[in-house]
């Protein structure tokens, strides 16, 4: 058996170790994930009660927009696994981002305002 011969057993057996980490993974991901919201969920929650605590409520509604944000965004589908890997489940609906307005400057030229423009 040549040196290609053992680097191609080597490597078929690391393929075939890899694929089977792979397919444990793939199965065990969603259950680590919503646990993992769980958690964050209950974190949020009690760290928004201390600090509504600590200020006396002076931010009670803006702490508690923010928590239910978070929990929608956990509360959301997720994607999951599909024989071919990862599928999101819903297309995505987001729009493509727009290019700034534009408007005259010094020299007759037009040019793109924003925060990040520096200006004339």
């Amino acid at each position: 058996m040549g040196l290609t011969e053992k680097a191609k057993a080597l490597t078929d057996t690391a393929l075939q170790k890899a694929e089977e980490l792979s397919a444990t993974a793939r199965e065990k991901a969603p259950e680590v994930i919503d646990k993992a919201a769980d958690v964050t969920v209950k974190a949020v929650d009690a760290t928004a009660s201390g600090i509504d605590r600590a200020t006396g409520g002076r931010f009670h509604d803006k702490l508690e927009g923010a928590a239910a944000k978070l929990d929608g965004s956990l509360d959301r589908p997720r994607s999951h696994y599909g024989t071919s890997g990862l599928v999101d489940p819903e297309p995505s609906t987001a729009t493509p981002k727009t290019t700034p307005p534009t408007r005259p400057t010094a020299g007759g030229t037009t040019g793109a305002t924003g925060p990040d423009t520096p200006k004339p």
